[in-house]
């Protein structure tokens, strides 16, 4: 970053300004966009979020913002139309008046060939003492307040118009020079989902676990850099946020130790992923036999390119007479201990292996629900079993949640445990 940065102290606030977006009828994209920008440049994005199309909407914003952050940035708002109220409520929030700017006015005249009509002449009315942002791929100019340290950037919300001039606005001086080359460079990785935010995955271990041993890394704020852990289906994903490249590099050794055999992937690797990986370095080949995940542990192997070196054969045996006749799974074992058991989720693996010729394979059945649950065995009861060639063994969980999030998990675990299987 320059040496005479936009804002010394690089607090960040974020507002998409638009009533489609606070509808509901649109995502806002440019907010997040944003945000990982100025991540990978140092900046803290204390706020991220989206306001309608009224003056004190944006004002109420800008106010709001200005207790929290040094810099805010807003997307949207600055076109020709009655609703592009963007600078009217930058203008009543920092109490300054809106003056029409003859350079902006002639740069319409000479995109359009004629005079402005009195709508599109509305984007030359900017806040006294405001700073053009130049706009190259349209005509609402952006530009900047800077006001008691404090500073509201606004661009409009086109996207191609918006992230040229974010990443020239966070990335030049402001004076007429080129764009710092490293930093677009550093702004570019970032947003294209690269450099900026390092992600380690784990699974097999329970968030409040998971929490307990990153606790003190989730407390060292004051570095710059921040350690976030969110969940989704039984997969727990570690988020390294800001600080500079050498404090990322050294604190994701430190939560790969904590992580230990619990990490499963990094740098945005998949589970699926890993198990390939690990069956191909192993030699090894697999197979699954599922019922209540109805095939997703094999859509997400075979999603992976170059799964069909190790992947052989995927039964999704639904019903009982399924499983007795693609797995060998007798009549009396399914009558004596019942569809979801330990010793079906077994015998279930075991078929599959012997029948196939496979040297791993995975076995899920359960009762996703919403029905189908008993007081012995409730709704969300799933059972796994795993079989290669030293034996096979079975693991029972219980999980709450809907349909689709107890098959969500299931699938997770059921790689996971493919993977420490495999030793992968």
């Amino acid at each position: 970053m320059p040496d005479d940065a936009l804002i010394p102290r690089r607090r960040l606030a974020v507002v998409a300004i638009g009533d489609e977006l606070t509808s509901g009828e649109h995502e806002d994209n440019n907010g997040p966009w944003i945000a990982r920008a100025a991540r990978a440049l140092g900046y803290e994005v204390v706020g991220l979020s989206t306001v309608g199309d009224t003056v004190a909407d944006v004002a109420r914003a800008v106010r709001r913002a200005r207790e929290d952050a040094d810099l805010l940035i807003t997307t949207g708002g600055l076109g020709p139309t009655a609703d592009d109220l963007t600078r009217d409520g930058i203008a009543d929030a920092l109490g300054l008046s809106l003056h029409v700017r003859e350079e902006v006015l002639e740069r319409l005249a000479r995109h359009t060939g004629r005079e402005p009509s009195p709508g599109s002449a509305r984007q030359a009315e900017l806040p006294e003492g405001a700073e053009l942002l130049p706009n190259p791929r349209g005509t609402a100019p952006g530009f900047l307040v800077r006001t008691d340290g404090f500073a509201v950037a606004c661009v409009p919300g086109v996207p191609s118009e918006m992230r040229l001039m974010i990443r020239e606005l966070l990335a030049g001086r402001l004076d007429g020079r080129d764009p710092d080359a490293e930093v677009i460079e550093r702004i570019d990785a970032a947003t294209a989902g690269g450099t900026g935010t390092v992600k380690l995955m784990a699974a097999g271990v329970p968030e409040s676990e998971l929490g307990e041993r990153l606790a003190d890394l989730m407390d060292m704020t004051s570095t710059g850099l921040r350690v976030g852990v969110t969940t989704s289906g039984a997969l727990h994903t570690v988020a390294l946020r800001g600080g500079s490249d050498a404090q990322r590099a050294e604190m994701v050794v430190e939560v790969r130790r904590r992580l230990g055999w619990d990490l499963v992937a990094e740098g945005g690797g998949s589970l699926a992923e890993t198990v390939v990986r690990g069956a191909a370095e192993r030699g090894l080949v697999l197979g699954t036999a599922e019922s209540c995940t109805g095939g997703l542990v094999a859509a997400a192997i075979t999603s992976v390119a170059g799964s069909s070196e190790v992947f052989r054969e995927a039964a999704v045996t639904y019903s009982n007479a399924a499983k007795q006749a693609r797995l060998g799974v007798t009549p009396s074992l399914l009558a004596e201990h019942g569809a979801v058991s330990e010793e079906v989720a077994r015998a279930m693996a075991e078929g599959l292996r012997d029948g196939a010729g496979l040297d791993l394979a995975l076995s899920i059945t359960g009762i996703a629900g919403p029905g189908g649950g008993t007081d012995a065995k409730p709704v969300g009861t799933v059972v796994f079993g795993i079989a290669d060639a030293e034996g096979s063994d079975v693991k029972r969980v219980r999980w709450l949640g809907s349909r689709d999030e107890i098959r969500r998990r299931s699938v997770t675990v059921g790689l996971d445990l493919m993977r420490r299987r495999m030793g992968a």
